[in-house]
């Protein structure tokens, strides 16, 4: 019994870190081309660049879940922070963008966001490996 629940839980301590490591090889041409195929519509990527529907993502990675300064159509930063979501990482972000309306729903009550297109979850990866390098 004993060597069975060691067994388990160095498969699960195994699983876990494979995922840690495919999530930090995304893809990031591939994730601007996907970001550019289904988020171009409602947001732009430019330092500085403007709000559309969905607010400008340049520094979005490491930010605070619904806080983009000048984009006040949000009414769920309290949900996503009580909901233990404190910042978009690789997981976060990974996980919005292959359901974002799950995302809503799990952590913030259905609140935020008009997105619609879900990306194929293999890309979400890809995408949050391009966010990632919207920074200073």
């Amino acid at each position: 019994m004993l060597r069975t629940l060691m067994m388990a839980t160095g498969v699960a301590l195994t699983l876990g870190a494979s995922t840690t490591v495919a999530l930090a090889e995304g893809d990031v041409a591939n994730g601007e081309k996907w970001a550019n195929r289904v988020c171009k519509a409602c947001h732009t990527f430019d330092k500085g660049g403007k709000h559309m529907v969905g607010p400008n993502l340049w520094g979005i990675y490491g930010q605070a879940p619904a806080t983009v300064e000048g984009f006040d159509r949000y009414q769920a930063a309290p949900l996503f922070a009580e909901n233990g979501i404190e910042e978009w990482n690789e997981e976060t972000l990974t996980e919005y963008v292959a359901d974002p309306e799950a995302f809503r729903q799990k952590y913030a009550g259905g609140h935020e966001s008009a997105m619609v297109v879900s990306l194929p979850p293999k890309f979400a990866p890809d995408v949050a490996a391009y966010l990632k390098t919207l920074q200073d």
